[in-house]
């Protein structure tokens, strides 16, 4: 343990200290994550480049859409000396961009690559990496000045904590005859039930029972719904996969460890801010890889297993990220780790996407295979920590990665 822990100093320390990145590649590239279980690999990614785009500002009044509206999102990735992760530099402005609201530096852990065909029955075109994302939004004072007693505008635990914890999930898009990247992306902070009200928090209190607040982009063509469905089905598990954070920096990244049984299922619908609307969707998850790995969704204090938030979909066909749906994933597995013995109950944060366009997996020489594009992505946050000591609230970087296309 006092081995983990220094690891776990010893990251946080150099997380700012920027590596370059590959170039661009027009052609799709394997992140060279094919290999034999638990052994050690570095990651093949390209350069991200930083993004302006008009998003979608939400605040949820027990559980049904209540305030939104358009605000401007400045997101800049730098790489860090930890393989697969990021720091992602957040600016919140008002439209015309004069008005700054928030800032943050959030941590972005890659999950996965595939391939998109944007024009459905085409071969694919596209290439999206995708990054679980989590951190700490801070308010401007002028956002506090003008702002501070709308509770819809800035959370009231921001005037106890002056700071909220977001999570989700970012998709970089790449055209491949352009090399052009374009985005999508979605960051909740949830009502107190999930965020500041249980023995598992780390910032406790009663502040928004009632609220909790998002941010999705685009906002082109953004559709608020809180009773999409959540994913069900039999998966094709595309892979687990481990950091291993007692490896000197940046040889933390492991193979992925091949997916063999998955299943998923949506039980009950709920709303743990009110009693009036189902926007909360209670999974239950089975999963196995070929390495041993096996984990199943597992009820915790307030949480009856792994829950999505329905947040809502785009409706464009013409855009990336096309007629997509969006849920917000949270919740606990029982999790018995095939590489290093470990046997306990993390938790995981994430995200799940449907029905966008036709999806493909990209195998380790560049080829792709069509598969379900009802993709879920999740990585743990009990780290840097232990297994009985979940970063909820808090910033975390995953070392356990589950990644799932279900049929």
């Amino acid at each position: 343990m006092a081995t983990r822990m220094l690891q776990a100093v010893t990251l946080m320390a150099v997380l700012a200290l920027g590596v370059q990145a590959p170039a661009l590649s027009s052609t799709f590239a394997p992140d060279n994550l094919d290999g034999p279980c638990c052994a050690p690999t570095t990651l093949t990614l390209p350069a991200f480049p930083s993004t302006t785009l008009t998003s979608r500002y939400i605040c949820w009044q027990g559980c049904q859409g209540g305030l939104n509206g358009a605000v401007r999102v400045v997101m800049v990735p730098n790489t860090t000396a930890a393989c697969g992760i990021y720091f992602l530099n957040v600016t919140v402005t008002n439209l015309p961009g004069t008005f700054t609201l928030w800032t943050g530096n959030l941590v972005m852990t890659y999950s996965r690559t595939f391939a998109e065909a944007s024009v459905p029955g085409n071969p694919p075109d596209t290439q999206v990496w995708r990054f679980i994302v989590n951190g700490d939004l801070q308010p401007s004072a002028a956002l506090i000045t003008s702002f501070g007693g709308n509770a819809c505008v800035v959370a009231p635990c921001v005037a106890t904590y002056n700071r909220f914890h977001v999570q989700g999930y970012i998709d970089y898009a790449q055209d491949c005859d352009t090399g052009t990247f374009q985005i999508a992306y979605a960051l909740d902070h949830d009502c107190d039930p999930y965020e500041h009200g249980n023995v598992f928090t780390f910032r406790p209190g009663a502040f928004h029972p009632n609220r909790s607040y998002s941010w999705v982009g685009p906002n082109a063509g953004f559709v608020i719904n809180t009773t999409t469905p959540g994913i069900s089905g039999t998966a094709t598990c595309d892979a687990l996969r481990n950091f291993d954070f007692t490896m000197p920096l940046p040889d933390i990244c492991q193979f992925e460890q091949p997916g063999a049984t998955a299943l998923i299922s949506t039980d009950t619908e709920y709303c743990p801010c009110s009693s009036l609307d189902g926007q909360y969707k209670v999974q239950r998850m089975m999963v196995s890889s070929a390495c041993g790995t096996v984990g199943e969704t597992s009820p915790v204090d307030v949480w009856p297993g792994l829950v999505a938030k329905a947040l809502g979909f785009w409706t464009n066909p013409a855009a990336y990220p096309y007629r997509e749906s969006v849920h917000i994933e949270r919740g606990f597995k029982s999790y018995t780790d095939g590489c290093d013995g470990v046997d306990y109950r993390p938790y995981f944060i994430g995200v799940q996407t449907q029905n966008g366009s036709e999806v493909y997996k990209i195998d380790g020489s560049g080829g792709t295979t069509p598969v379900s594009n009802s993709l879920i992505d999740l990585g743990n946050a009990t780290w840097p920590g232990t297994a009985s000591n979940p970063r909820i609230g808090r910033l975390s970087i995953s070392d356990r990665m589950i990644q799932l296309n279900v049929d």
